[in-house]
């Protein structure tokens, strides 16, 4: 089940450090205005369901693994062996 509506600025910040993304590389990847990840992220905003949808999505393909415990959502990020 996809949670993605449940996240927050706290977890898209952590995503992002884990990653090693700046703002811009996020609103980038998301395709979103960065004002919008910056408000986001300040606690000035929420974002309407489709925004929340792209920046999971983003975080997601860039290796992001979201788990849920039924209670809280948390990030972490995947790593694989690359194939040689």
């Amino acid at each position: 089940m996809s949670r993605q509506n449940d996240i927050d600025r706290t977890l898209v910040r952590t995503a992002r450090a884990l990653l090693d993304w700046t703002q811009p590389d996020l609103a980038r990847a998301a395709g979103i205005a960065l004002a919008t990840l910056k408000r986001f992220e300040k606690g000035h905003r929420t974002p309407i369901p489709v925004v929340r949808a792209a920046i999971f999505a983003a975080l997601e393909k860039a290796g992001i693994e979201f788990q849920d415990d039924g209670k809280r959502l948390g990030v972490s990020i995947g790593v694989r062996k690359l194939a040689k």
